[in-house]
């Protein structure tokens, strides 16, 4: 399952790359935000286009309620060197994608009228693409296996886009955005940022992977406008949480709040931390 309640790629937290500065002062962190461009949106840009779309209120379907649907492969490659990854993206018609409403919304897909679906969060923005999703799926044993060994042009079912979704209306005065994700994790993430849903906020992104090869999206984030903490595990066996950690200082708690999707541990470890520095729990917000 590639939902935040899904299994993610292994274990993927934490070193920290060149891209992060490491350092355990609040100056580090002033640091890192004044070289990051401010995720603000041109009003002309395809992001503001779907702006407005950050706080609809999706009509979700039930697990089972609802009647699948054909798609079929337009693209599929890999999304990383290494860690069995794949960028896939499905023509699931019109209708289909505008039903999606917001990001951190999931699709169930089968390769088969019998066959067991898998739960997958999409990686496209609400809106993004004419009736297209993007989706990032990790190869493993079972339906997300066969779904990555589709060739272009094939056939799956697929239900509307259920879950609700990362919901934003609760920290509509919060100006900074905390968003933690590890492996697989980081698709609904990647939605999030290209839905203009944090537009004109201040955004700071910590990814936990294996390494570089394993890391999903490393040239689109550049398109991002935010922070990016990249934490690799490979290096010193750190986590996502020890990078938050060593920026907790200089994190105004009362003015932040935080999108999370990955593993458990991380995320439990996250919403502890942050929720003893101060900030409210239902301002760490996840999509189930």
């Amino acid at each position: 399952m590639n939902t935040c309640r899904a299994s993610f790629a292994p274990a993927a937290l934490l070193r920290t790359t060149k891209t992060r500065v490491p350092s355990k002062t609040a100056a580090s962190l002033a640091a890192r935000r004044a070289h990051a461009v401010p995720l603000t949106i041109n009003r002309s840009s395809q992001f503001a286009k779907r702006a407005s779309r950050a706080y609809h209120i999706p009509v979700r379907a039930g697990w089972n309620d609802f009647t699948w649907s054909s798609a079929k492969v337009v693209s599929n490659a890999p999304a990383t060197p290494e860690g069995g990854l794949r960028s896939i993206s499905l023509d699931v018609g019109v209708d289909a994608v505008n039903a999606y409403a917001l990001a951190g919304q999931f699709i169930q897909i089968r390769t088969s009228a019998d066959g067991k679906p898998a739960f997958i969060a999409i990686a496209s923005a609400p809106g993004a693409r004419a009736g297209t999703f993007e989706l990032l799926v990790k190869s493993q044993d079972g339906t997300a296996g066969e779904i990555c060994a589709a060739d272009v042009g094939a056939s799956l079912e697929v239900s509307p886009a259920m879950g609700k979704g990362f919901v934003l209306d609760g920290v509509r005065e919060k100006s900074h955005a905390l968003l933690f994700a590890t492996g697989s994790g980081i698709s609904p993430i990647k939605a999030l940022l290209e839905s203009g849903a944090l537009a004109g906020r201040e955004v700071t992104l910590y990814y936990g992977t294996q390494d570089e090869a394993h890391t999903a999206f490393l040239e689109q984030s550049n398109a991002w406008g935010c922070t990016v903490v990249r934490v690799y595990s490979e290096d010193n066996g750190r986590h996502v949480q020890d990078a938050l950690r060593d920026d907790l200082s200089a994190i105004d708690a009362s003015n932040s709040f935080a999108v999370l999707c990955g593993q458990k541990e991380m995320t439990t470890d996250v919403i502890d931390i942050l929720t003893t520095a101060g900030v409210p729990k239902e301002d760490c917000i996840m999509n189930f």
